[in-house]
């Protein structure tokens, strides 16, 4: 036998020996993992009558609490601990539609770790879930031609850093001549640029528009409504926001170099919720000249700044631009919306100077329960 052969048959051995080593230690050890029941824990789950549970493992535990979007969410309902350590506890009958929970462990916000589906926010997430049925049909998600949802970094210099938004692109966007409408759509207090596209399902209901052919494509931008930089965005005018002066300097002038978009008012519509709703007004109103289509849901100025707007500002409100716009559609999601009377209060202004718009009202409070289904409603209307 060759030198060479020997050697290798040795060094063969020895990984041999050392495996049956390792084997043997293995084998002798006790199991590492002791089985619990969060081992087979699945939460949420949809039972049959409508009624969604929700259960976490915490055995040790002394107070579990939810809060959430749901009928009843609000201030929050307790978990009730059974005798394995787990937490449960039943939401509804339930509507069909998507909702958001926060659970609560001994007064830490936790994540429910059975729900990998989340709503991104501005200071942290939200668990989420669907409840499929008839009624959510329009954002569900389809065998249709999908959009594409972009993560884009930009400079912003108007306030000296990089910032994120979120850009959906309609399907077959990369193989398209023509340059296409844009729409800008603002997040409300607390969210992020993030939210339109998890709660919000925003691609998902212009993806089923686009597929049944009751709206135009469109590039939708989502920016980032709060900024580092001190401000007021319920405020009256943009001078007082930071992210009205990064909208009007560094979003539309990048959206509109990286991106086939119109870059005329007739291809530019703006549209917001709550504090993007007063966002939207404050750059729409004092920039009439800018866009085709306004949008403000969930929102209202606060009394002092209607009274603000209305003896300092009263040019802006009496511009004949605002009514030369080919929609002014306002939302509310009804009398248990939050800014129910401030939207009243802010109508009854527009009305004393002579403002056309278009109001309607959806259920579902201050939420997405409503402001999905506005997003529904109004794409249509755009740019046609």
């Amino acid at each position: 036998m060759r030198p060479q052969s020997l050697r290798y048959q040795c060094i063969a051995r020895v990984i041999l020996l050392c495996f049956l080593a390792f084997s043997q230690v293995g084998l002798a050890q006790p199991g590492q993992l002791t089985r619990t029941p969060n081992d087979t824990l699945t939460s949420p789950r949809f039972l049959p009558d409508g009624r969604v549970q929700l259960r976490i493992y915490a055995p040790k535990a002394s107070d579990v609490t939810v809060s959430g979007d749901f009928p009843g969410g609000f201030p929050s309902q307790k978990l009730v601990k059974e005798p394995t350590g787990v937490w449960s506890v039943l939401l509804g009958p339930l509507t069909p539609d998507v909702y958001t929970y926060d659970l609560n462990v001994d007064g830490v916000k936790t994540f429910d770790p059975k729900n990998s589906q989340f709503k991104e926010s501005q200071n942290g997430v939200s668990n989420l879930f669907r409840l499929p049925g008839r009624e959510t049909d329009y954002s569900a998600i389809k065998n249709v031609p999908h959009g594409a949802v972009e993560l884009v970094w930009y400079p912003s210099k108007s306030l000296g850093i990089t910032r994120r938004m979120h850009v959906y692109t309609p399907p077959g966007y990369a193989t398209m001549k023509e340059k296409l409408p844009v729409l800008y759509l603002l997040h409300g207090g607390g969210d992020n640029d993030a939210s339109w596209t998890t709660v919000g399902q925003a691609n998902f209901i212009l993806d089923n528009l686009l597929a049944e052919g009751k709206m135009k494509p469109m590039i939708v931008v989502m920016p980032a409504g709060h900024t580092p930089k001190p401000g007021l965005a319920m405020g009256a005018g943009p001078q007082q926001d930071p992210f009205a002066q990064d909208f009007l300097e560094d979003i539309i002038p990048y959206v509109e170099k990286h991106f086939r978009v119109s870059a005329g008012q007739d291809g530019r519509a703006i549209a917001g919720l709550s504090m993007g709703g007063i966002q939207t007004l404050n750059i729409a109103l004092w920039h009439p000249d800018l866009f085709s289509n306004v949008v403000a849901l969930s929102t209202g100025y606060f009394p002092p700044v209607l009274s603000e707007l209305e003896t300092k500002y009263a040019s802006v409100l009496k511009s004949p631009q605002i009514n030369r716009w080919k929609h002014f559609w306002i939302a509310q999601g009804g009398p248990t919306d939050i800014a129910y009377q401030n939207n009243k209060n802010m109508m009854a202004l527009f009305d004393k100077n002579g403002i056309k718009y278009q109001y309607t009202e959806v259920p579902g409070g201050h939420s997405f329960l409503a402001w999905r289904n506005n997003l529904r409603q109004f794409v249509p209307l755009l740019f046609q």
